[in-house]
């Protein structure tokens, strides 16, 4: 199991530059994701085909790490509440990796919430216009 410590992305210009939710392309750069406390994406926004090139029916059933892929492990749910850890650093507005379609990654900002006892609603905003070449990032230890 994964810490949230080490989800954080090394990139000290991924906070300094936040579009404002549509860049200048007419790009949606928010997606929905509803999960299951396990990380299944049980439902998502038709944003999450713009953000990250999958269409929602089929990304349904998958985990959510294919897309945000430092949360393989992560338990996002623990003792009935969002990760302490990890509710931290989107409180944060920490940069988190993301990754589309076609392997690209790109910086994004998390809002997590818990809906119910067994669901959970993230927010993937994107952070950047254009998208990044993978080896932008780099997570952070795990402690």
């Amino acid at each position: 199991m994964t810490t949230a410590s080490s989800l954080q992305v090394k990139n000290p210009q991924a906070n300094t530059h936040v579009s404002s939710g549509v860049s200048d392309a007419g790009k949606i750069d928010l997606a929905v994701l509803t999960l299951n406390d396990q990380g299944m994406i049980r439902d998502c926004s038709r944003a999450c085909e713009q953000v990250f090139g999958y269409p929602p029916e089929e990304l349904a059933g998958r985990h959510v790490s294919m897309l945000l892929p430092q949360l393989p492990d992560t338990d996002l749910v623990q003792e009935g509440r969002i990760n302490a850890r990890l509710a931290h650093l989107c409180h944060c507005a920490v940069a988190f990796q993301a990754r589309r379609r076609d392997g690209r990654c790109f910086a994004s900002e998390l809002f997590i919430n818990l809906l119910g006892s067994h669901n959970v609603v993230v927010l993937v905003r994107s952070l950047e216009a254009s998208i990044l070449g993978g080896g932008a990032f780099a997570a952070m230890p795990v402690r």
